[in-house]
């Protein structure tokens, strides 16, 4: 049976997609040219709560045949291209990949190569999916990555005229609140308009972090906080939850 995706707000720039195999995604409106970017949903796997239902991470203790499935279903909705994936480590590491398999610590991947999936794994953190005339990349962007400018980092690793951001499914300022410390030291870096109180917008740390690099930023306005039906949020499901799957493929033009 495939999965049912609730209604979201109205004006969301968001398509939703249920792939052959069930597993549900959504995607930026309008879709960009030469790339397909994939953010999962955590709808259409076989994991059972607390990890229901496409849980794509082994080390948060759901059964590693149930991952080994999830991950054969966003296989085959990416199409059964080879992917690459990096050990995150919170960081502002970004590494170029030309083949699919682990490609080292890192939390951003930058591609030039056709048919190649870049995968980061999320459930409240920022995935940031980039598309430039000759590269695609995917960022994992935390607060640590996001306060070291991890995405402006990637971006610049792509020659040629400035990429389009994508920010996805991720916790916002309205369900995440930090120490009166970050929220100072994201003043600082971007501007006072990042934090009210002290809660945090990623998203808009990241477009202020992207702007300066000259990248158009499309925000799909979804909160992992608001909506732990349909997406991973270790904010609000700690201390146990899953986590989904963000992903990016260069497709020829």
């Amino acid at each position: 049976m495939r999965a049912h995706f609730p209604k979201l707000h109205d004006g969301a720039p968001v398509t939703v997609h249920t792939a052959a195999g069930g597993a549900v995604y959504v995607s930026p409106q309008p879709e960009p040219e030469g790339a397909k970017v994939l953010f999962f949903t955590r709808l259409g796997g076989v994991s059972r709560p607390p990890f229901d239902a496409l849980n794509v991470s082994v080390k948060v203790g759901d059964e590693p045949d149930a991952v080994a499935e999830n991950i054969s279903i966003i296989h085959e909705a990416v199409g059964g291209v080879p992917s690459a994936w990096v050990k995150q480590v919170a960081g502002d590491g970004v590494t170029r990949v030309s083949e699919g398999g682990f490609a080292g610590e890192a939390d951003a991947l930058v591609t030039s190569e056709e048919g190649l999936c870049l995968n980061v794994a999320v459930a409240d953190c920022v995935p940031v999916a980039l598309v430039g005339e000759g590269d695609v990349a995917m960022v994992h962007s935390g607060w640590r990555g996001t306060l070291s400018g991890i995405s402006g980092k990637a971006a610049g690793r792509m020659p040629g005229a400035r990429p389009r951001a994508y920010i996805g499914p991720c916790i916002r300022g309205c369900c995440y609140e930090v120490s009166e410390e970050l929220a100072r030291a994201f003043a600082a870096e971007f501007g006072e308009g990042v934090v009210s109180g002290r809660h945090l917008s990623l998203p808009e740390a990241i477009g202020g972090d992207l702007g300066r690099a000259g990248v158009e930023v499309v925000d799909l306005g979804l909160c992992t906080g608001c909506r732990p039906d349909l997406f991973f949020s270790h904010r609000k499901q700690k201390p146990v939850t899953g986590r989904s799957l963000a992903a990016v493929v260069k497709v020829g033009r």
